[in-house]
């Protein structure tokens, strides 16, 4: 899980969503947009999953592979992942090979 000081607020995310870059795959939407200092946020609709027991357990897994990825990259800048309904089969490797591919793809570009 992200530190709370690196999540995002409803402020903020709403903001960032309006005005970010976004990438899509067949696992989810990823959402950047340059900031100083890193910040991510992962929304598991309700439509994909109806157990909140199950989205809260892939939503800590996302979290878990950002924070990774953040402290192991020193990424900067705000990072929103919406999840689609793929995702809920796919194993925890394979989230982390799509993460981290498309967040090195759209940081790239900027």
């Amino acid at each position: 899980m992200l530190a709370k000081t690196e999540r995002l607020t409803k402020s903020d995310f709403d903001r960032f969503f309006a005005s970010g870059k976004r990438l899509h795959t067949p696992l989810f939407t990823l959402v950047c947009a340059p900031h100083n200092a890193f910040h991510g946020a992962v929304v598991v609709p309700k439509k994909i999953l109806k157990s909140a027991v199950k989205r809260n357990k892939i939503r800590r897994q996302v979290y878990d592979i950002l924070r990774r990825l953040a402290r192991a990259q020193a990424r900067t800048g705000v990072c929103i992942i919406l999840l689609k309904k793929d995702a809920v089969g796919a194993s925890y490797e394979d989230l982390s090979h799509a993460v981290s591919a498309a967040v090195g793809r759209i940081q790239n570009t900027r």
